[in-house]
Formats: structure tokens, C-alpha cells, sequence
């Protein structure tokens, strides 16, 4: 199975599964700059993109790796080791694939105005705490079981780096700077939680819209 795949089931098994293997949304080079081209977007980061298009009852998807970031899972498969060789790719391909499942949910529950600002935003906040999510999960199975704290640290520091303050427009690094601040808020209310009540706190938290995020944990 491929790393793509796992990481969509274990979000699918944690949320409810969506009807469209990511696999096959994957584009390359070219139709990703054609793309880029139409949604006007070309101040995001280049390692990873994902483009969402509404049609009738029909949600189209299209899922960009750039050719460093593959190139860094494979010479680095971070389901052997989480280093800094593959974590800032790791994270990129993650995210994409987040990015990919909420949205195919948020559709699947009726939402329809993926063009605006606040789906914007509550798919990235989402997107970091599914990212968390996952390396977690890595990192216990690399581990062996209970992450020590220098690595959940280490994660922590990875994940919510400034890396949204490089953005060229201040519409972006609005949005991803408030996404961050979100998710971070959220991931240190579910980590106070007892194991047991995290899987219903996650899926609280992802049915909630940007506003009621927000709202939720004082952002």
C-alpha cells in the first residue's frame, strides 16, 4: 500500500470515509501550472498544491507534489524514520491529502462555497491538526509506543514554524497565520484530554466551521 493511501485511511478512519481514492487525483507539472494559472494563486508554496472545483452536484479534485518533495519520501520513507531529511516533505504531503479529505467531507455535507475565505482557512487549520495527527501516529509506531517529549517537541516545532510570516501578500499570511494559531490552540486542549475522549474531540472539532473554530478555542 502506498504512503498516500495510509495516510488517507487512517484520516478516513478517524473522520468517515470519503467516496474517491486521492490516488488518483494526482496531477503533474503541467496541468498543475495550468491551474495555477486559472485560480490565480501563484504566491502559494510550490511543494505541494491542491485545486478544488465545484460542478453541479460534483466536486472535482486535483492533488500536486513537486518532483523535491517525492524525491525527499523516497530517498527518506519517513515510515522507517522522521528526520530532518523527509519532515518538511512529510509535512507538505500530508497536508495535501487533508486538504483532499475535508474537503471531499465538508462537500459530501452540503458545503458548496469552497471559493471563500473562511473555507480557506478552516481547511488549513484542519489540514495542521490532521498533519499532528499523523506524525503522531508515525512517531508512536516508530517509537514503539508513548512519543517521548523531546520528540512531540520536536514535531510541535516543525509543524508551527513561521513559515506562513514568507508569504508575499497579507492576505496569506492572514490566512495561515490565523489557521496555525487555530490549530495549535486546538491540539493543546485535545492533548490535555484522556486518550479515550480524542477520537470524539477530533471529530468535534472538524465538523465545526471557521467561525465556530475559532470560537472553540479562542483563536
Amino acid at each position: 500500500m502506498t504512503l498516500l493511501r495510509e495516510i488517507q485511511l487512517l484520516l478516513e478512519r478517524t473522520y468517515a470515509p470519503i467516496p474517491v481514492n486521492l490516488e488518483h487525483c494526482l496531477i503533474g507539472e503541467d496541468r498543475c501550472a495550468a491551474l495555477n494559472e486559472l485560480a490565480g494563486e501563484k504566491d502559494l508554496a510550490p511543494g505541494g498544491r491542491t485545486f478544488l472545483r465545484c460542478a453541479g452536484d460534483s466536486l472535482y479534485l486535483g492533488i500536486f507534489y513537486s518532483p523535491r518533495v517525492i524525491a525527499a519520501l523516497e530517498a527518506n520513507d519517513p515510515r522507517r524514520a522522521l528526520n530532518e531529511r523527509n519532515i518538511s516533505a512529510l509535512i507538505t504531503f500530508v497536508e495535501e491529502i487533508a486538504h483532499g479529505v475535508q474537503a471531499a467531507l465538508l462537500f459530501q455535507e452540503g458545503e458548496r462555497a469552497i471559493g471563500t475565505e473562511d473555507f480557506a482557512r478552516n481547511l488549513e487549520a484542519q489540514a495542521r491538526v490532521d498533519t499532528y495527527l499523523v506524525l503522531s501516529k508515525l512517531a508512536q509506531i516508530l517509537c514503539g509506543g508513548r512519543i517521548p517529549r523531546r520528540v512531540g517537541r520536536w514535531l510541535r516545532r516543525q509543524l508551527f514554524d513561521d513559515g506562513h510570516r514568507r508569504f508575499a501578500t497579507a492576505r496569506l499570511r492572514a490566512r495561515y497565520g490565523s489557521a496555525q494559531r487555530c490549530a495549535l490552540g486546538f491540539i493543546r486542549r485535545l492533548r490535555l484530554l484522556p486518550l479515550t475522549e480524542r477520537a470524539a474531540a477530533l471529530r468535534h472539532f472538524r465538523a465545526l466551521n471557521w467561525p465556530e473554530k475559532r470560537a472553540y478555542v479562542h483563536a
